[in-house]
């Protein structure tokens, strides 16, 4: 996340200073949906690892800025991005090993994050690959967990990262579609209650280029 960070500090105290600024950086919009596949790992339920948990992720949305200056050659920028969904917890809870019930919770994930992106600036396709690093955020709802005793709204913060990779194909003028897939963690921590979330996401969306 700091390597990001001083790398976009970099790009922005070396951009031209006349008039011409914005002409030497490519700048896109791109809006997407998603397909989610969260992973059955880490969940606790008062201090202790729960076994047998289910984590279902719903379709999501997300949108991207990107910024590629001209002095890399277009072949290194950075992109801010927004992303989020709806999830649904289920697990066994369990006393001196014998089950006395079942919990389940829904739960929002959204996510803002700053990637680092390296990609070859071809003039149709555009393969890429990048990191990123940023806020997270869980938020159970309509918790449903014997022996919890707060079944009300309630969100954690925490820090996030992410992995991947796609190819962009420019399809008319400043247009483009792109695909993508995504690796993205953040472990959240409520009263009594925690998952170190991990999350495979499939992605579709369309672009454009100012």
């Amino acid at each position: 996340m700091r390597i990001v960070l001083v790398l976009i500090c970099l790009m922005l105290l070396s951009a031209p200073s006349n008039g011409n600024g914005l002409e030497s950086i490519e700048i896109y919009l791109a809006g997407y949906g998603m397909s989610t596949q969260p992973l059955n790992q880490g969940l606790s339920f008062k201090g202790n690892n729960v076994s047998n948990e289910k984590i279902h992720g719903d379709p999501g949305l997300g949108v991207k800025i990107g910024l590629f200056p001209s002095f890399f050659n277009g072949y290194l920028g950075v992109e801010l991005e927004s992303f989020g969904q709806n999830n649904s917890l289920g697990f066994q809870i369990e006393e001196n090993g014998t089950a006395t019930g079942k919990g389940k919770s829904g739960l929002v994930t959204y996510s803002s994050m700053v990637n680092l992106i390296l990609r070859y600036p071809g003039p149709y396709a555009r393969p890429y690959v990048g990191i990123g690093g940023g806020l997270s955020n869980g938020i159970l709802h309509d918790s449903d967990i014997p022996g919890r005793k707060d079944n009300n709204i309630e969100a954690s913060s925490a820090l996030g990262y992410q992995f991947f990779g796609g190819i962009q194909l420019v399809v008319a003028a400043n247009w483009f579609v792109f695909g993508e897939y995504k690796y993205s963690a953040a472990n959240y921590h409520w009263k009594q209650l925690s998952v170190n979330f991990r999350s495979e996401y499939l992605i579709g969306g369309i672009g454009y280029i100012f």
